[in-house]
């Protein structure tokens, strides 16, 4: 029998498909199973939503049919709930969510982010997966729980589409979100997840807002204790791999404390990521507050194209404050409007340094005030290293009077020459004669020196 023949049963398609026998791959693919076909296979970890009567037509109410799927997933002690391609209109009522996870280890998964289509029939939150409540010990958070290719769409309602308070060990993967008004993903006390080609689209807060980020991780979303949502622990541990946010108006992402100032958001990291608007309405693309620690964030795209209609208030694109935190090949451009107020705005907490590195503008209109912004009032160092601007000002604000040291110089013991280092070293290298005092400088080849004060 010939590779291509080899028979591949119910059982092996349906763990394909649910990623639980990733060897089992090749052989369902060349069996000729497909998604929709695998999706037919009962079995006990899996619940096809159409099965508990979801219609998946945008105009028939799936609400209790997925919610019910949920439930039995979590009565099973979890599971996937699969989504077929289709769209499946969810409506919140009354301040309760379309959808809620009710159970720990439960995964949404879809047929694709733009097959299978969760639309949102009304104002409020669509897809609750947050735990009971505050515990610093995580046994009341909503833990293992994940989405991949699935979509959201807000449908132009106000509300959540995604709330992650008191949760952790979750994951979004190949998931899109679009057409929300409101803030898209919210997390509170939000632990040890990731997120993975995360794409939204065309979302922003209502006119006039500064405060809609389409992602918003923060310890806190209200000071009142007891609250939905209060907490006095933090979001830490949350990873952004090649994410893609566009057409916001009030802002992509931003990491910050949140109102009930105890705690510290920390670990957070970004890499790979895209924040593109012509949408403008008020807010930094990305922000990371004072006190937000180990924050780091590399290979980032930051375009400011223009402004929604009705507005024309050139923005700061990045806010960077973080602790012990580091900013890196950073691109922030912008065409022929000038939507940039200043690239960067940079702050400096106490006895830290601030640190930036290849951060580029590449600006078709110069900022109003220029590519880094030094806040008034920064107590620590800084370090800035490659970063310029192609047109306007470099630097503005309280210019630095401390800057983190510089790399000390080699000694040598005598004359410094190439041998002194393990490779040829470029010209313009420094080395430090420690025997007779002398700094050294490479030119054109050849080592010159000067003696330095004794």
């Amino acid at each position: 029998m010939s590779t291509s023949e080899l028979p591949v049963n119910a059982t092996q398609r349906r763990m394909f498909l649910t990623g639980a026998v990733t060897g089992l791959a090749g052989a369902a693919l060349v069996g000729g199973s497909t998604p929709a076909a695998a999706a037919a296979t009962v079995g006990p970890d899996w619940f096809n939503v159409r099965e508990h009567g979801a219609v998946g037509d945008g105009t028939a109410d799936d609400t209790s049919a997925v919610q019910a799927a949920i439930n039995a997933a979590a009565a099973a002690g979890g599971g996937t709930v699969y989504f077929p391609g289709g769209k499946y209109l969810v409506k919140p009522s009354g301040g309760t969510p379309a959808l809620t996870v009710t159970g720990n280890g439960i995964r949404l998964s879809g047929a694709g982010s733009k097959a299978a289509m969760l639309v949102k029939g009304g104002d409020g939150i669509l897809l609750r997966m947050s735990g009971a409540g505050a515990d610093k010990t995580g046994a009341t958070h909503r833990r293992y729980c994940s989405v991949d290719n699935l979509g959201f769409n807000g449908n132009g309602k106000t509300g959540l589409l995604l709330e992650l308070y008191y949760n952790d060990n979750s994951y979004v993967r190949d998931v899109f979100m679009t057409s929300n008004r409101d803030i898209c993903i919210d997390a509170v006390e939000f632990w040890d997840s990731r997120f993975y080609n995360l794409v939204i689209e065309s979302s922003t807060g209502p006119a006039d807002s500064t405060a809609h980020p389409n992602i918003w991780l923060r310890n806190t979303s209200t000071a009142t204790p007891g609250a939905w949502g209060h907490s006095t622990d933090n979001v830490n541990q949350i990873h952004f791999t090649g994410c893609r946010l566009e057409a916001f108006g009030t802002g992509a992402l931003w990491i910050t404390q949140g109102p009930a100032r105890t705690n510290n958001p920390n670990g957070i990291y970004l890499t790979d990521c895209k924040f593109e608007t012509s949408q403008m309405q008020g807010g930094p693309h990305l922000q990371v507050d004072a006190s937000c620690k180990h924050v780091h964030a590399t290979n980032i795209y930051a375009y400011a194209g223009g402004f929604a209609a009705g507005y024309s208030t050139a923005q700061n694109i990045i806010r960077w404050a973080g602790i012990a935190s580091t900013l890196e090949n950073v691109l922030i451009a912008n065409g022929p409007t000038a939507t940039v107020n200043s690239g960067v705005i940079l702050y400096a907490s106490p006895g830290t340094t601030a640190v930036l590195r290849e951060v580029v503008g590449l600006y078709g209109t110069k900022p109003n005030g220029s590519h880094i912004y030094y806040e008034a009032g920064s107590p620590g160092d800084f370090r800035v290293e490659g970063c310029y601007g192609n047109v306007g000002g470099q630097s503005g604000g309280t210019i630095p009077a401390k800057n983190h040291p510089n790399p000390p110089l080699r000694l040598v013991a005598g004359p410094v020459s190439d041998a002194s280092f393990t490779r040829p070293p470029l010209d313009g290298t420094m080395a430090v004669d420690t025997v007779s005092k002398r700094l050294y400088v490479r030119v054109s080849g050849s080592w010159m020196w000067t003696a330095l004060n004794q």
